[in-house]
């Protein structure tokens, strides 16, 4: 409800100068120019008061401006850790009942608000008031909106009413395995799991994901995903908005958004990111599979004196090798359609229906024709934007027999070990 300033022993100052200043911090209501100008005149090294927030008006309204919450609400603070045991169902249940709020989620407004009064901050702030009492009170992870009408939360979680307010539960901790007790988990938070997820099994959070073991089931994540352990999920999706850490990952589809580090080795995988793929510089390995990196692969390893084939995509964004795969199959599987239409020929007109017959056959030729063409334009769009890319890098102290390194249309094979291998970019540049 105040802003103070205090000036310096050196230098001279502006009105204008101190008011922009004042804007930077934030302070843009109720400053006072005759202050400013007391400071200036003032005493250097001592605060003066420049700005005054507005009180609520006095008075006592008979009728009590109501508080409505947006979600069906239980009183007090849900658990933050949970034990994977017998009931362990029914507690998660009775806390997702509570609902799922995400950021920015109203959580709460204001009704008769015209019976309220309002206090406003030197920064601008409504805050509503009845009889000098606030209105809209605000617990953990939540806060009152610029115009002061509603509850909002600052995170995505859970949302609950305890006595100083209304709150968000933006993180949890469950002990124990995600598996048979558990069932699959989606929480609207940050999730911490102190235990392995087994094989068959599912955890999806809105926020970042933690795991302490190892992850054998599928896991998706809007933000990071650190696995303490290993990733060895067979036939399930690991799938993270930003980045993922594990020490190994072992015959797994892993796919980020952001750089993917991995301790130890990456084997028989296949990685895509639109980032970075980083394996140890002083033993990781990365042996089999498919590497897809737009900004780069850099490892102590790659290939394996087997030669087992491990290739490496870098410079070009998964999403764009995916989209021409996709359109390589829709391409010939039109042809194929194409080429069945010309086959079946013309009827001979003047029979019966096959005027029809031949209309339609003419139809369906000019159709798969057009639809040829517009894939085809496409398809070679995406193949010329992929030839041009010059970003991307590969490094590796070893790379063994079997390795392929391919940047954009290029191809780089290794039918012999060699040693000290950059190729591309610097680490960390991309397109």
């Amino acid at each position: 409800m105040s802003a103070f300033l205090s000036l310096p022993e050196d230098g001279t100052w502006e009105l204008s100068q101190i008011k922009r200043a004042l804007n930077a911090k934030g302070v843009v209501f109720g400053i006072s120019d005759a202050a400013i100008r007391s400071c200036i005149s003032g005493k250097r090294n001592q605060p003066y008061q420049v700005a005054w927030g507005l009180s609520p008006p006095g008075g006592k309204d008979p009728v009590r401006p109501k508080l409505v919450f947006n979600f069906g609400h239980s009183r007090g603070k849900p658990p933050d850790t949970l034990s994977a045991r017998p009931g362990f169902r029914d507690e998660w249940n009775k806390l997702t009942s509570r609902g799922f709020v995400r950021e920015k989620g109203i959580l709460a407004f204001v009704r008769n608000l015209d019976r309220c009064g309002f206090a406003i901050t030197v920064t601008g702030e409504k805050v509503p008031y009845f009889g000098h009492e606030p209105v809209l009170k605000c617990s953990s992870n939540a806060r009152v909106s610029e115009d002061g009408r509603y509850i909002v939360a600052v995170k995505p979680g859970i949302p609950y009413v305890e006595s100083n307010g209304v709150g968000v539960l933006c993180s949890i901790t469950i002990n124990g395995d995600i598996g048979p007790e558990t069932g699959d988990i989606t929480f609207p938070g940050d999730l911490t799991v102190r235990g392995d997820i087994l094989q068959g099994f599912k955890v999806s959070t809105w926020g970042s994901l933690v795991i302490t073991g190892n992850l054998y089931g599928s896991a998706t994540s809007a933000r990071s995903i650190t696995v303490e352990g290993g990733i060895n999920a067979p036939g399930e999706i690991v799938a993270s908005g930003e980045s993922i850490t594990a020490r190994y990952c072992e015959n797994s589809v892993v796919r980020a958004v952001g750089n993917i580090l991995i301790t130890d080795a990456v084997m028989h995988s296949i990685i895509e990111t639109e980032q970075a793929l980083m394996a140890s510089q002083d033993s990781g390995r990365i042996v089999g599979g498919l590497a897809i990196a737009k900004a780069g692969v850099s490892t102590h390893s790659a290939g394996s004196a087997m030669g087992i084939p491990t290739v490496f995509e870098i410079g070009v964004s998964p999403k764009l090798r995916k989209r021409c795969e996709t359109l390589k199959r829709q391409v010939a599987s039109v042809r194929a359609e194409l080429q069945r239409v010309k086959h079946a020929g013309l009827r001979r007109a003047g029979q019966d229906g096959h005027e029809f017959d031949n209309l339609r056959l003419q139809r369906m030729r000019t159709y798969y024709e057009d639809r040829e063409k517009e894939l085809g334009d496409l398809l070679d769009n995406i193949i010329d934007t992929i030839a041009k890319s010059k970003g991307g890098y590969f490094v590796a102290q070893h790379v063994l027999p079997g390795t392929k390194v391919l940047m954009g249309l290029s191809e780089i094979g290794f039918d012999y070990p060699e040693q000290g291998v950059h190729i591309g970019g610097k680490l960390g540049e991309t397109d």
